[in-house]
């Protein structure tokens, strides 16, 4: 039964990856315009945000959260002004030339997990999706799991998550190399207006809120 387990675990991982959202944009823009190194930090620090959201989502202490109201409209309006800054810093980026990269390209590996991680972390999306998923791993007639299991559990979905962005990292750094400036540029922009959009999205109850 544990392997089984393990198994829908390292799945729910690479699912959680590879859907096009933010951060898998981000890990190809990064890996695109500053290499895999850059790239792989961006991935590692979204793969350490999931398996937490993944544990937390298996210890039951996500379901408490859902039902905190003034919890889930905080963290939507954080991501959302989150996602819209960053999306307007990235639309800001100057021209690229190889021998000048933004500011951005020239950041620590540790400052670039540590964004990633925070973006990754108040994405209402993320918390949704593992607040759902915790309970579909668990095989028909089990209901919880001991501290050892789910730890494992958590780590298989690091595993799943990272191998794919991992990928990303790699595919998109070579591409990088072979397209113009123009081109890094494109990707650049439209990066930045995915992430606009999708915190406007996130900020939709507070706009109710205020005008209606």
């Amino acid at each position: 039964m544990e392997y089984s387990i393990y198994l829908r675990c390292f799945l729910i991982g690479i699912l959680a990856s590879s859907s096009l959202g933010p951060i898998f944009i981000l890990t190809f823009n990064r890996g695109a315009l500053y290499g895999f190194g850059k790239a792989f930090a961006t991935a590692f620090g979204s793969c350490i945000s999931d398996t937490i959201y993944f544990f937390l989502g298996l210890m039951g202490i996500l379901t408490i959260l859902q039902e905190s109201k003034s919890f889930m409209f905080w963290l939507d309006t954080a991501g959302g002004f989150l996602l819209i800054l960053f999306g307007i810093y990235t639309l800001r980026k100057g021209k690229y030339r190889i021998d000048i990269l933004p500011i951005e390209g020239r950041l620590g590996t540790f400052l670039i997990i540590l964004k990633s991680f925070i973006i990754t972390a108040l994405n209402p999306f993320v918390l949704l999706f593992f607040m759902f998923i915790g309970v579909q791993v668990l095989p028909t007639g089990v209901i919880s799991l001991s501290l050892r299991q789910v730890i494992f559990c958590s780590l298989m979905v690091f595993t799943g998550s990272l191998s794919v962005l991992s990928l990303v990292s790699l595919i998109s750094s070579f591409i990088g190399n072979c397209i113009s400036p123009k081109w890094l540029k494109f990707i650049s922009i439209v990066t930045g207006i995915i992430f606009i959009v999708v915190g406007l999205y996130f900020l939709d109850h507070l706009f109710r809120m205020l005008f209606f």
